[in-house]
C-alpha cells in the first residue's frame, strides 16, 4: 500500500484495513508492525500528519521509472523513443502487484500501469514502423495481438506492418479473423480506420508516406502547433508558415504532420520546392498515387492530381517554396486534404484566396531556445544559456551550436561563447552541412540589384530599426521609393515588420544574425563612409527641421556648419515632436556614431538639437550622456564653439535636476566660448536660477535681464517670452503687465504660452489665489498632456496640488501628487521624489520655493 502511493501519506485506518481486512489490530500490534517495517526501509517511512507515507526517488521504484520514460519517449523522434520504450518494457515481469489485487487502491494502480504498458507497447510499434523494421514490427504485434485479441489499434498496426513487409495476403486473412471475432463476441463491425485500411490492402495500394523523418529534439511552438490543430475541424485546409531561414518552419511543419499522420489515412505527400519545381513534383505524386499512366501536359497532370485526391484524405507538406505560384499547381482541389507550406515569403495570394491561415514564426523565447541547445548539446539548460542570445534564439543557429559543443571534446559552452563574441560569428556557426550563413543569405543572393543595395547599406548603419526616409538617404531615391524598397526585403523575410510607430511611419528591423550579415555584404571604405555620412546628414536636417517645425523659429539652435542633405518626399507629420519621439533610439544611434567616426560638429549639432526631446519628455539621462559625449569629441577636435553649446546643454540639464552648484560652474565655463545667440541668452537664465536658489538675488536679477535683452535683439520671440516670465517672477511687484507681454510674444504656440501660463500658475499659489490657480493648473494639465511635456506635467501638478491642499481637499491634492512622483521615479530626480514623498506623507503646504524651482527651458 505505502509503494503504491510512493511519496504520499496514506491514513493509518487505510494501512490497518489493507493488512488486516477482517478485523482491525490493536494500536500496540500496529505500532509493532510499523516499527518492523521501520528497521527494514530505514528513515523512508516518515509520519505525516495522521497518516506515513513511503519516500523513494524517480530512479528507485520501477513504476515511477517505467511512467517518466514512457512519457519522454512521446517527446523524442523514433530512434530516441524506441530506445526508451525498450528500457520501459523491460522493467515489466508479468502482471504488477500480483496477488494484491483484492484491494481496490492497488487494483486501480495496476490497471492503469496495464493501460500505460498497452500504450508503450502501441508507440514502440509505430517507431518501428517510422524507422522502417517492418518485420520486427509485425512479429511484436502477434505476440501483442495474442494477449489483446479485440484491441483494434494493436490489429490495425499489425495489418499496416503486415503489407508494409510485403504480406499482404497475410494482413487480408488477419483482418477476417479479427472481424468475424468481434462480431461473434461483441457484436460489432471493426472500426472506421481498420475498415479504410481493409479498403486499401484490397486495392494492393499501400496510402503513400512521404514524409521525412521528423525533426530530433524538437522545442517549443506550443501556440503554433495549436493553430495547425485546427486544420484538423475548421473551415481552413491550407497552412502557411512563413519566417526567417533557420527558423524551424520545415521543423514545425513535419513535426506536426508526424503527430497529426493518423488523421490522414490515405497517406502524406512531401515535396521540397526549394531543390524541385511543381512541374517536376506532380508526376512523382500522381506515381505514388497509383496513377499508371500520366499525361504530358502540365494542366492535364494539374486536373488529373486533383481529382485523384477529390475523394481522399491526405495531407500534403510543400516545403521551402519560393512563393505562391510555386504552390498553386499542387494544391487539392476539394476539402478533405490539408495543405501545409512553407517559405520565406508571406504567401499573400494563399492567405486571401485560399483563405490559408498564416503562422509567422519568430525565433524561439529565451526558455524554449535555452532548453532546444541544451537538448543539443546534452547539456544542462542553465549551462545553455550564455549562448542563446549569441546565437538569436534561431533554431538553426542553436543546432548548430549544439552540434559543435557534441562533436569537439573539450570545449564548453563558455568556450564557444567567447568564440561567437568575435566579429566572425556566422564562421562559427557553421557545423558540416549545418550553416547558418548559407540559410540566411539565400534570400539575400535572389535579391534584385536595388534591394540588395539597399540591404548592404543597411548594414552600415547603427540604428535599432529602419524607416522610408532611411532608405531614401542610402539610396537617394525619394522616400515613398525607400518604403517599397523597405516593404520588399520584408516580404522576402530579411527585415521584420515592427508596425507603425507613434508618428506613422512603417519600421522594420533586421534579425540580429542577418544584420551581420548585411555588415559582412556591406563591406568598408570610402563608398561606404559616404553613405554613413549622408545618413547622419539626413537626421541632422530633419531633427532641425523638426525643432523649426514645432517652435516656427524660436529657440535658435546653433549651426554647426556640419551638412545637411534632405530627401525628397514628405517624412515630418503634422506634429514633429512626434516623429522625434518616434526617432529617439536613432538619434541616440546618430550622436554615438557621430563620435565614433570623429565629426565633432555633427556630434554637438545632433546633441543639441535632441535637447527639445530630452527635456519635453524628462529623459535627464539621455541628455545628460549626449551632452557629454559630444563634449569630450568636442574638446578632442578643439570644436571651442561646440565645447560651448554642450556645456550649456549641460548646466540645463542639472538645473532641471536641482543640482545648482553644478549648473551654475557649468554656466560660468560654458558663457566665454558662446556668441550671442538663442543659447547663450538661456545659458544666462541658467545661471540666473542657480544664483537666485544659492542666495545671490542681485546677479540673478542682473544675469536674467542680460538674457531678455539678448532674446530681443536677436528677435527670438518665443525665447523672450520665456525669459520675460521668468524675469516677471524674479524683479518683484505686480507680475501681471510682464507675464501678459510675454504671453502675447507666444501666441500661436502652444509649448510656449503652457510654459507661460505655468509662470502665471507659480505666481497665483505664491499669491494665495489659489481658486484661479486650481482653474488655471486644469488648462495647463490638458495641454501639456497633450502634447507629451512629462516635466512640465509633473510641475503643473506639484503646483495643483499645493492649491488643493489650501483649499482642503486633501485627497484630490494626494491623487496628483502620486502622478507627479510616479513622473519624478521615471525622470531620475531624487531631490524632487523626496520632496513629494515628504508633502505626500505630511499632507501639509509646503513652503513655495522661488521662481528657480522651474528652470528654463534650454
Amino acid at each position: 500500500m505505502l509503494v503504491c502511493h510512493a511519496n504520499r501519506p496514506v491514513s493509518g485506518d487505510v494501512l490497518a484495513q489493507a493488512a488486516w481486512p477482517s478485523a482491525a489490530p490493536s494500536p500496540s500490534t500496529f505500532r509493532w508492525h510499523l516499527h518492523r517495517l521501520r528497521a527494514t526501509v530505514g528513515d523512508r517511512l516518515v509520519r505525516r500528519g495522521d497518516g506515513h507515507m513511503l519516500r523513494v526517488a524517480d530512479d528507485e521504484l520501477d513504476a515511477l521509472r517505467f511512467t517518466r520514460w514512457v512519457q519522454r519517449a512521446a517527446a523524442e523522434p523514433a530512434e530516441r523513443a524506441l530506445a526508451l520504450l525498450d528500457q520501459a518494457l523491460a522493467l515489466w515481469r508479468g502482471a504488477p502487484y500480483s496477488g494484491l489485487d483484492d484491494l481496490e487502491d492497488i487494483r486501480v494502480e495496476a490497471a492503469a500501469l496495464q493501460e500505460t504498458r498497452l500504450g508503450a507497447i502501441e508507440a514502440r510499434a509505430k517507431a518501428l514502423m517510422s524507422l522502417g523494421r517492418f518485420a520486427e514490427c509485425a512479429s511484436d504485434m502477434a505476440t501483442a495481438v495474442a494477449g489483446q485479441p479485440l484491441r483494434e489499434s494493436f490489429v490495425e498496426l499489425w495489418l499496416r506492418a503486415l503489407a508494409a513487409a510485403g504480406r499482404p495476403a497475410e494482413a487480408l486473412r488477419l483482418y477476417g479473423r479479427t472481424r468475424a471475432k468481434l462480431v461473434d463476441e461483441l457484436g460489432v463491425e471493426p472500426s472506421g480506420p481498420l475498415r479504410r485500411l481493409h479498403e486499401e490492402l484490397l486495392r494492393h495500394e499501400p496510402a503513400p508516406r512521404l514524409l521525412p523523418p521528423d525533426v530530433y529534439a524538437f522545442t517549443g511552438r506550443t501556440q503554433e502547433l495549436g493553430v495547425l490543430d485546427r486544420l484538423l475541424h475548421g473551415p481552413a485546409d491550407v497552412a502557411v508558415i512563413s519566417g526567417v531561414g533557420g527558423v524551424g518552419k520545415s521543423g514545425l511543419a513535419l513535426r506536426w504532420a508526424h503527430r497529426s499522420r493518423d488523421h490522414f489515412p490515405d497517406g502524406q505527400l512531401y515535396a521540397d520546392l526549394g531543390q524541385h519545381t511543381a512541374a517536376d513534383v506532380l508526376p512523382r505524386f500522381l506515381a505514388v498515387l497509383g496513377v499508371i499512366l500520366v499525361p504530358e501536359d502540365h494542366d492535364a497532370r494539374i486536373a488529373l492530381y486533383r481529382q485523384v485526391l477529390a475523394e481522399r484524405r491526405m495531407l500534403i507538406v510543400l516545403d521551402n517554396a519560393s512563393g505562391s505560384v510555386d504552390v498553386e499547381p499542387l494544391l487539392p482541389g476539394a476539402a478533405g486534404c490539408v495543405t501545409v507550406v512553407t517559405g520565406r515569403s508571406r504567401f499573400e495570394r494563399l492567405v486571401t484566396a485560399c483563405g490559408a491561415s498564416l503562422i509567422q514564426l519568430d525565433v524561439l523565447p529565451p526558455a524554449d531556445a535555452a532548453l532546444l541547445l541544451s537538448r543539443i548539446a546534452r547539456i544542462e539548460p542553465g549551462h545553455a544559456v550564455p549562448l542563446v542570445e549569441l546565437c538569436a534564439r534561431l533554431p538553426l543557429a542553436l543546432r548548430v551550436a549544439g552540434a559543435r559543443l557534441v562533436t569537439r571534446p573539450g570545449w564548453t559552452p563558455e568556450t564557444l561563447a567567447a568564440r561567437l563574441t568575435e566579429e566572425r560569428r556566422l564562421d562559427e556557426l557553421r557545423a558540416g552541412e549545418l550553416d547558418v550563413r548559407a540559410s540566411l543569405e539565400a534570400g539575400y543572393q535572389e535579391l534584385p540589384d536595388a534591394e540588395r543595395v539597399l540591404f548592404e547599406r543597411l548594414g552600415l548603419l547603427p540604428v535599432p530599426t529602419f524607416t522610408a526616409w532611411m532608405a531614401a538617404a542610402l539610396l537617394m531615391v525619394p522616400v515613398s521609393t525607400g518604403g517599397d524598397l523597405l516593404e520588399r526585403l520584408a516580404e522576402r523575410q530579411l527585415l521584420q515588420p515592427e508596425g507603425l510607430d507613434i508618428a506613422g511611419q512603417e519600421r522594420y528591423r533586421f534579425h540580429d544574425l542577418i544584420r551581420l550579415l548585411a555588415r559582412e555584404r556591406a563591406g568598408t571604405g570610402p563608398a561606404q563612409d559616404s553613405v554613413r555620412d549622408r545618413f547622419l546628414s539626413c537626421l541632422l536636417a530633419l531633427v532641425k527641421d523638426a525643432c523649426e517645425g514645432e517652435y516656427a523659429g524660436g529657440f535658435r539652435l546653433l549651426d554647426s556648419g556640419a551638412p545637411h542633405w534632405r530627401p525628397r518626399g514628405r517624412v515630418l507629420p503634422d506634429e514633429p515632436m512626434r516623429w522625434m519621439a518616434a526617432e529617439l533610439e536613432t538619434l541616440l544611434a546618430g550622436i554615438h556614431h557621430a563620435a565614433e567616426l570623429g565629426h565633432a560638429a555633427m556630434c554637438w549639432d545632433l546633441a543639441l538639437a535632441g535637447v527639445r526631446l530630452f527635456e519635453i519628455h524628462g529623459q535627464f539621462v539621455d541628455w545628460e550622456q549626449t551632452s557629454r559625449l559630444a563634449l569630450r569629441v568636442c574638446r578632442d577636435h578643439d570644436e571651442s564653439r561646440g565645447a560651448g553649446a554642450m556645456l550649456a546643454s549641460l548646466s540645463a540639464v542639472e538645473g532641471f535636476q536641482y543640482r545648482r552648484e553644478k549648473s551654475l560652474a557649468l554656466a560660468e565655463e560654458a558663457l566665454p566660448l558662446l556668441d550671442e545667440s538663442s543659447v547663450k541668452a538661456l545659458t544666462l537664465a541658467n545661471l540666473s536660477a542657480a544664483e537666485l536658489r544659492l542666495g545671490d538675488a542681485e546677479s540673478a536679477l542682473a544675469h536674467l535681464t542680460q538674457a531678455v535683452s539678448i532674446a530681443a535683439r536677436l528677435g527670438d520671440t518665443l525665447s523672450e517670452a520665456i525669459l520675460l516670465a521668468r524675469l516677471a517672477l524674479l524683479q518683484g511687484g505686480d507680475p501681471r503687465p510682464m507675464l501678459d507681454k510675454a504671453m502675447k510674444l507666444a501666441a500661436g504656440n502652444t509649448r510656449v504660452s503652457s510654459l507661460i501660463a505655468m509662470s502665471d500658475l507659480l505666481a497665483s499659489v505664491r499669491a494665495g489665489r489659489h481658486a484661479y490657480a486650481e482653474t488655471l493648473s486644469i488648462r495647463i494639465l490638458d495641454d501639456v498632456r497633450r502634447y507629451g511635456d512629462r516635466v512640465m506635467e509633473r510641475e503643473a501638478l506639484c503646483l495643483r496640488a499645493d492649491s488643493l491642499i489650501a483649499l482642503e481637499r486633501p485627497a484630490e491634492a494626494a491623487a496628483c501628487l502620486r502622478r507627479a512622483h510616479e513622473l519624478a521615479v521615471i525622470q531620475n530626480v531624487p531631490l524632487e521624489v523626496r520632496r513629494i514623498t515628504a508633502v505626500l506623507e505630511t499632507r501639509c503646504l509646503p513652503t513655495a520655493e522661488s521662481p528657480a524651482r522651474h528652470a528654463p527651458r534650454m
